[in-house]
């Protein structure tokens, strides 16, 4: 008897941090609900050069972030512009799973060869362009230790 209890307890736990661990959904609505009233939706182009009149990036890394953040978040990314914040105005820790920042350092690893595990912190990446300012300067700098 005392196990079954022990086992009910584990499980009733086990929903609860799962809900605390996942995106919430609602938000998530809320979030592309206001981008689609107040956003017009960019190509994957228009969005790329969009953010080159703000920084100096690369199109791959521009279009590898596009893809990864709407993938972790589930918000329609041809609507969100450089200077939006990923935890004021997209939500970010509300709508992606809790362990987005790893799945993106995972990411960047597969795709460019770099690991950021030891560096990324996404609680001081404030914006887009913060995230995009980063990763092109980790590429840079891997590249630099290449060539010597």
């Amino acid at each position: 008897m005392w196990r079954q209890w022990q086992k009910a307890n584990n499980y009733i736990r086990s929903i609860r941090t799962y809900q605390d661990m996942s995106p919430d959904m609602s938000v998530r609505h809320q979030v592309n609900q206001l981008l689609c009233q107040h956003r017009r939706p960019l190509s994957s182009e228009a969005w790329c050069e969009e953010f080159q009149r703000e920084i100096p990036s690369q199109r791959n890394t521009l279009l590898f972030i596009y893809r990864s953040l709407e993938k972790y978040s589930g918000i329609k990314f041809n609507r969100v512009r450089p200077h939006d914040r990923l935890v004021d105005d997209l939500q970010f820790p509300l709508v992606c799973w809790f362990d987005w920042s790893t799945r993106f350092c995972d990411d960047v690893f597969a795709q460019f060869g770099i690991d950021i595990g030891d560096c990324f912190d996404e609680t001081r990446i404030h914006t887009l362009i913060d995230l995009v300012t980063f990763l092109e300067t980790c590429i840079a700098s891997s590249s630099d230790r290449e060539n010597k």
